[in-house]
């Protein structure tokens, strides 16, 4: 039994990484939602970043769709109840690349079949003639479901783009692919938006951002077919939810307390990368959700009963962190006296006693983690892990709820003290470490977690909460 859910829907995909995906649904994104449309967005795979800019530069609250994390049915769940009549999805590396670059799971196709979702490819052809066709023709051969509806041709000039596109559906059609030329975009040296690490840099960062935006709207609107792109959307088939809560959907409604548990989210320029299902969850379980940050605050806020501190990038604001004082105490205090706490990535530096700064200079830290952060001449873990313990601990420990979680790791930093509490595995490999400090209530460590990948964590984190109340 099941529900069927519908909404308009688009992915856009592209043979590889830096095609110029993001800079169409960036694009596509801002024109729906001038136009009046009631339109969400979401991104495949663990990036937090585009979300975050789509929310603070567009004004557009999305999420993200991982079938690693959350398997088919998460999806589904996640993308068919967003509430919103038009979703745009930004796909994650090349079209087919899952785990470990071979794998279909977790790719951009597998959340596309999960869904139903139509896919528009964006195809680079700078540079390129008649061979675009043959690389688009062998991936038209391996979409199995018929997923890729349309083609935007991507840094290619008017005249060329019409000898083009009369080339392309002639040669597509000949090979039987129906699937449609949907317009082109110029190359724009005024619409570049530079990159860091694998996301787009945080939106304070760049100058000028929604006049850029506005301008690649207009340019899509222009040379684009978007009525053709809206009869795509408007297309998609119903999706079907499974009856019952899907592995990976969100929470119930929060549960309301006359005194409620505080769990306190750092939130920042510092510290800003959550996944919207673990807030979801806790919430549902009864935390409410006190956000704080430790750039400006002197404190905790009062009555705090937990912490939660996530990634983000810590590392640019290092002297403004060393010089709140305060904050760092209160947080030092609040672990040391037993307080559940959960830190991720740039949550789990800052816990330690220094960061080494791009100078050299050690800033001090909160002191929760005996050791330093610096940065390494190379990216030091990346790629999706699952969390397993090391057998023995006593069961429904602590511990074991973390077991089978699943997250990513990517950072250039290192620390001297990654901790052993736990194994974690990389995702599609037989690589293995020891790392994650581990207490009761409390979690630090590099790995960004994914709570409903194991269901019983944020249960028992919360019943820490609410047992260390009183």
């Amino acid at each position: 039994m099941g529900t069927t859910l519908k909404n308009n829907r688009i992915m856009i995909a592209a043979p590889k990484s830096g095609s110029g995906k993001t800079l169409f649904t960036c694009g596509l994104l801002n024109l729906l939602k001038r136009s009046g449309r009631d339109v969400t967005s979401f991104k495949c795979g663990p990036d937090y970043i585009d979300p975050m800019f789509h929310k603070k530069v567009l004004g557009i609250y999305g999420g993200n769709l991982d079938t690693y994390f959350c398997g088919p049915g998460g999806v589904r769940s996640i993308l068919g109840g967003c509430g919103h009549k038009y979703a745009v999805i930004e796909g994650v590396m090349g079209v087919y690349d899952g785990l470990g670059g071979l794998s279909l799971e977790g790719s951009s196709y597998d959340a596309a079949m999960a869904t139903d979702t139509p896919i528009i490819l964006v195809v680079d052809a700078r540079g390129a003639g008649r061979t675009i066709l043959s690389t688009v023709k062998g991936i038209l051969s391996d979409d199995e479901k018929r997923l890729i509806k349309g083609i935007i041709l991507n840094k290619v000039s008017g005249s060329f783009y019409e000898r083009l596109k009369t080339a392309a559906e002639e040669s597509l059609g000949k090979a039987g692919f129906d699937v449609k030329i949907l317009g082109y975009l110029p190359k724009l040296e005024s619409v570049n938006i530079d990159s860091r690490h694998l996301g787009l840099m945080m939106p304070g960062e760049v100058d000028s951002i929604r006049e850029k935006i506005d301008l690649l709207s207009d340019t899509i609107d222009k040379y684009c077919e978007v009525g053709e792109i809206l009869s795509i959307m408007e297309g998609a088939e119903r999706i079907l939810v499974e009856g019952g809560k899907a592995h990976g959907d969100g929470a119930d409604q929060p549960v309301q307390e006359s005194n409620p548990i505080k769990l306190a989210v750092a939130m920042d320029d510092a510290f800003c990368f959550y996944y919207k299902e673990n807030l979801k969850a806790l919430e549902g379980l009864g935390a409410k959700l006190c956000f704080f940050s430790p750039l400006k605050d002197e404190k905790l806020p009062e009555g705090t009963a937990g912490i939660y501190i996530g990634g983000g990038y810590p590392e640019l604001h290092l002297k403004e962190l060393e010089e709140n004082e305060s904050m760092r105490k209160s947080i030092k205090d609040a672990i040391d006296s037993g307080t559940p706490t959960i830190a991720e990535c740039g949550g789990f530096m800052y816990l330690h006693e220094s960061i080494r700064d791009e100078e050299g200079r050690e800033r001090s830290m909160v002191g929760a983690v005996n050791g330093s952060c610096s940065k390494q001449d190379h990216l030091v873990r990346f790629g999706y892990v699952e969390l397993d313990d090391k057998g023995g601990a006593a069961e429904g420990s602590f511990a074991r709820t973390l077991k089978g979680m699943r997250g990513h790791e990517f950072h250039y930093y290192d620390s001297t003290d990654n901790g052993s509490d736990m194994i974690v595995r990389k995702a599609g490999s037989a690589l293995c470490w020891d790392a994650m400090h581990v207490r009761k209530g409390q979690v630090f460590g590099f790995p960004h977690m994914y709570f409903p990948s194991a269901p019983e964590f944020a249960g028992e984190f919360v019943k820490v909460m609410r047992d260390g109340r009183g």
